[in-house]
């Protein structure tokens, strides 16, 4: 599994499409959450394809432990949109959205650390495969 640039990776496409999607969302929030919960949401929503593309610039091991921290970034996320769901009804649809679009990217980073800790078993493969193979989940910018 070899990429020339990280931009080929699908999960690192899903998750630079996450942010913009949380970007789009954190803006429709009250002016008074633009230092709370709309920062702390964006700051986690931009470290998922920023951790990608340096962890595959890095490779192996470090490549890895990058992709570890970005599902703790997506966990992260997670519980904010979740807050967002239950304290702002008018935003629940969006944030349900992009918590399914979180969830496929959690689902892929972790295969996709798996196939790199694990390179010579043939599930390895498999979920590599199947990272490469998903369809993208898209939430409107304009959400």
């Amino acid at each position: 599994m070899s990429y020339q640039s990280f931009r080929d990776m699908i999960v690192w496409q899903q998750s630079y499409d996450f942010a913009k999607g949380v970007y789009a969302l954190t803006r429709s929030l009250p002016a008074e959450e633009r230092f709370g919960l709309a920062s702390q949401l964006s700051r986690a929503a931009m470290s998922l394809p920023a951790r990608i593309a340096e962890g595959q610039r890095r490779r192996g091991r470090e490549f890895s432990k990058l992709l570890h921290f970005a599902q703790g970034d997506a966990a992260e996320c997670e519980t904010y949109l979740l807050l967002i769901q239950d304290l702002f009804p008018d935003k629940a649809q969006t944030a349900s959205q992009l918590r399914e679009q979180n969830a496929v990217i959690q689902r892929m980073l972790g295969a996709l650390a798996y196939s790199i800790e694990h390179p010579k078993t043939k599930d390895a493969e498999k979920l590599s495969q199947d990272v490469q193979a998903k369809e993208p989940v898209c939430v409107p910018v304009n959400a």
